[in-house]
């Protein structure tokens, strides 16, 4: 750590306020704890007491631990700096060429209960009880009774308001996106719901395929060194759409493009090709096939007729279909993808006059006199080509390698360092207690690295 610039460090203290303890042998203790796979820093406290270790990292200080606290708080923008730094520096020694990428996230516990969660009437109901609780307070009434769920005193519950008051932005934001989901996946409104403790933390299933409260790490690693060149926490259950964000932020942190980045196949839609495209990157995904595939099909006598059936001529832009009939175009119209990202769909018609008449009728359309359309996505033929690169030698000589490459490092945050639940809330604090894991484990790679150089003759022997 003392040979990276700390300046991003320092500028957390940055301001007036009393003397604050070095930041330097503050981080020093938080990455020491982290490698022990201590990562609260109520952890932290009770250890600088007894610890030779941590009292020597940092020279005597006994901070305590709301000075701990407001610490991880603190660092929460400088640990991606700190990062940055080490890989610049890894790069400048000739450690990693920083050229190619392996791209895969992993879904992390939010601090929060997942058997608290609430929907928009509940919460409404106890928004006007908590209101007029603290409309009490103020007026210098005292409270009688209050609920189980209520906090204590009057400033607990003024911090209770704000949290819910966060919750019910949240709450709203989620219900006008499952509105403008399909009608066959939305959800009931009662089935739309939020944590209080975390009104951030989106909902999902985690790797146990528990449903609560989670955040999403992104990683990218350099598979030559295994330096984990960029990493981010998002507020999403999934990976979807996080694939041009973390091209961008690796790019930042090295200065330069990737030329290739292998994940799997969550991060391959026309999107994601679109993206890779527009920055010079190749794309190294499978590409995610449907539940009915072709085999299974081939094993059916009378499955259904799919998409792939239907011959796309890019000379006359449309679709022929599994008997040779010219399909007619119908317009197009935008699809909502990732939020607020929108993606041109194509519509193509196969007239009643060929339906009727067809042998493959009764797979091929439901309702032979309104004939059969064919749906296509703009850019689709990115899509056709990737596949087509997919099945190369080099592309799967490429996949072999990325799950050794990856998974270590979720293995080794999640069993090691046990970060299989964040100590503390929200995203900002989700992205300070990730990037701490994340420097300890680089400082790590960067020491082996280094005597892997200094020592070539006894890692050779």
């Amino acid at each position: 750590m003392d040979r990276l610039d700390q300046t991003a460090l320092n500028q957390c203290y940055a301001g007036v306020g009393s003397l604050a303890y070095r930041p330097d042998l503050m981080l020093k203790i938080a990455l020491y704890e982290n490698l022990e796979g201590r990562l609260s820093p109520r952890q932290w406290a009770r250890d600088l007491a007894i610890n030779d270790a941590l009292r020597w990292l940092g020279q005597g200080i006994q901070p305590s631990r709301s000075a701990l606290y407001n610490f991880r708080d603190r660092v929460n923008t400088a640990v991606f700096a700190l990062h940055a730094a080490a890989i610049r520096e890894a790069m400048a020694e000739g450690l990693t060429t920083a050229e190619r990428g392996v791209l895969d996230g992993t879904a992390i516990r939010a601090c929060a209960s997942r058997h608290h969660l609430v929907h928009e009437e509940k919460l409404r109901k106890r928004l006007e009880e908590l209101s007029a609780a603290v409309d009490r307070d103020l007026a210098g009434q005292p409270v009688e009774s209050p609920p189980y769920w209520m906090a204590a005193t009057a400033l607990g519950r003024q911090g209770q308001l704000r949290r819910y008051r966060r919750a019910a932005v949240q709450l709203a934001d989620r219900l006008a996106r499952n509105q403008g989901r399909p009608k066959d996946k939305r959800l009931p409104c009662k089935q739309v719901r939020v944590s209080l403790s975390d009104p951030e933390a989106p909902l999902g299933r985690d790797k146990e395929k528990v449903f609560c409260p989670l955040y999403t790490a992104e990683f990218v690693v350099a598979p030559e060194s295994l330096l984990i060149l960029s990493f981010d926490v998002f507020a999403q259950p999934t990976d979807a759409g996080t694939l041009p964000p973390m091209l961008d932020r690796t790019a930042g942190v090295t200065g330069r493009m990737l030329a290739q980045i292998d994940t799997d196949a969550g991060y391959c839609s026309v999107l994601d090709l679109q993206a890779c495209q527009a920055r010079g990157v190749r794309l190294v995904a499978p590409v995610q096939e449907n539940d009915f595939t072709e085999r299974k099909r081939a094993q059916a006598e009378d499955a259904p007729i799919g998409k792939d059936r239907f011959h796309w001529l890019p000379e006359e832009q449309t679709y022929a279909c599994p008997q040779g009939h010219r399909m007619n175009y119908k317009g197009r119209e935008r699809k909502r993808r990732r939020d607020e990202e929108t993606i041109v769909q194509h519509r193509y018609h196969c007239p009643a006059e060929h339906c009727r008449a067809c042998p493959l009728r009764t797979r091929c359309v439901r309702d032979p006199e309104k004939g059969r359309t064919v749906k296509r996505l703009e850019g689709e033929e990115l899509l056709a080509a990737h596949k087509a690169f997919m099945s190369t030698a080099e592309a799967k000589e490429a996949r072999r390698l990325r799950g050794s490459v990856i998974e270590r490092y979720f293995g080794d945050a999640k069993q090691h360092r046990n970060l299989r639940r964040l100590h503390g809330r929200g995203p900002q604090r989700a992205k300070a207690e990730v990037g701490l894991v994340v420097l300890a484990q680089t400082a790590l790679t960067l020491a082996r690295l280094r005597r892997k150089v200094a020592t070539p003759g006894e890692n050779a022997a």
